[in-house]
């Protein structure tokens, strides 16, 4: 709290994703500072409102279910692994939320794939700097700038082309062109368009992915919330289609997301910088310190969470939530600079988790615990094969 909320100004984000992933994304709203920053999230805060979202989902619902159809023609042939489908899923999802019908399925893939190559190399640059030179000398570090030049350009032509048809529609590029800033007016620039969409698509796929990864592993570990959900979706949504409103009202469904993210939180430690010294807790930070609020170990702290490390979305129950430490469950993050798309995130999430539970019971192949690989997020180790059947 103190490092995110109570004295943020001293704490910048560090190294990593201002020089290392700026080399790759650009400077837009995820790592720039102070006045800078506080522009682009008042500009891009409009397309995270309850009333934008909601203009969006009957799109989402669309995406969904195409993508549904063709996973049921993989689980008919066998096992899946859940992970890979949904980094499928959420590629759709987030990449029509952000670019709608304008781009096809084949550009949206080079996209995402152009992204994952990228963040791998750019974990290595992270976790072997002593590399870095050599990856410029070889000639490496030139091949990735080629694979995010050609993903630029796809996105850019697109730009280009909704500037000079006006193509309409409900997308986070619409919204991105035409939205103005509130000092002076003015529209963003098309290079910046450009920046803010793809880091948008970066952080939206990702962590949507491993969270949903993580969801779908723990129902599937504990079967008696599959039916619970599913008790649930038919009581609040029946036969009626899903809209905003009566998504958000799942409430036992949403205690299981957050259970999971509690458990799992994508995003499981935060990188910061102490600009000048500090003290936290007695605790001397000198200026230009690393600082690393663990957000997996705070969600694990046995002195917030009774039986921290079991799985209860009991907990989450209003009375329960209401008296606890407000920085003790931050999965995405706390202070100002919380994640921008939380909102969009939490209801991507309830739409897939409402579909499938409504659709199909699920369990996984071998009934054993999935081991974590922290990354840059927390994925899981390998694998996380399931089955999946129908309903009854």
């Amino acid at each position: 709290e103190h490092v995110l909320r109570g004295n943020r100004d001293n704490y910048q984000k560090s190294d990593i994703q201002v020089a290392r992933m700026a080399e790759f994304q650009g400077q837009g709203l995820v790592n720039s500072h102070g006045d800078t920053w506080l522009r682009q999230r008042r500009l891009l805060a409009h397309g995270f409102r309850p009333s934008y979202l909601a203009t969006l989902l009957p799109l989402q619902q669309g995406v969904l279910h195409d993508l549904m159809a063709g996973f049921e023609c993989d689980v008919q042939r066998g096992p899946v692994d859940i992970h890979q489908q949904m980094v499928r899923f959420t590629l759709r999802l987030v990449g029509r939320a952000l670019f709608g019908r304008s781009l096809t399925d084949a550009e949206l893939q080079q996209i995402g794939d152009a992204i994952a190559e990228i963040q791998a190399f750019i974990l290595r640059q992270v976790v072997q700097p002593y590399k870095r030179r050599w990856f410029r000398l070889t000639g490496e570090y030139a091949r990735y700038q080629r694979i995010r030049v050609a993903a630029d350009t796809l996105v850019l032509r697109h730009i280009q082309e909704r500037l000079n048809h006006d193509g309409g529609g409900h997308d986070f590029l619409r919204l991105l062109m035409e939205s103005t800033y509130h000092d002076t007016g003015e529209r963003m620039s098309q290079a910046q368009v450009l920046i803010e969409s793809l880091q948008l698509m970066v952080a939206g796929n990702e962590t949507s992915s491993n969270a949903l990864t993580w969801i779908f592993y723990l129902l599937a570990r504990h079967p008696r919330y599959i039916r619970e959900l599913r008790n649930e979706v038919e009581s609040v949504i029946g036969d009626q289609p899903i809209d905003y409103h009566n998504l958000h009202q799942l409430s036992g469904t949403r205690r299981v997301i957050d259970e999971a993210l509690r458990l799992y939180p994508p995003f499981w430690t935060i990188d910061r910088i102490a600009l000048h010294d500090d003290d936290i807790a007695g605790i001397h930070i000198p200026a230009g310190t690393l600082v690393m609020p663990y957000i997996y170990g705070t969600h694990r702290n046995p002195g917030h969470w009774r039986d921290a490390e079991t799985f209860d979305p009991g907990r989450f129950e209003p009375e329960q939530s209401h008296t606890r430490h407000p920085f003790a469950y931050i999965p995405f993050g706390g202070g100002p600079r919380v994640c921008i798309g939380n909102n969009m995130a939490v209801m991507q999430i309830l739409l897939i988790v409402a579909t499938f539970v409504r659709t199909y019971d699920f369990r996984l192949t071998q009934d054993l615990p999935i081991a974590t690989r922290p990354r840059m997020l927390l994925r899981p180790a390998g694998a996380v094969s399931m089955t999946f059947r129908r309903a009854s």
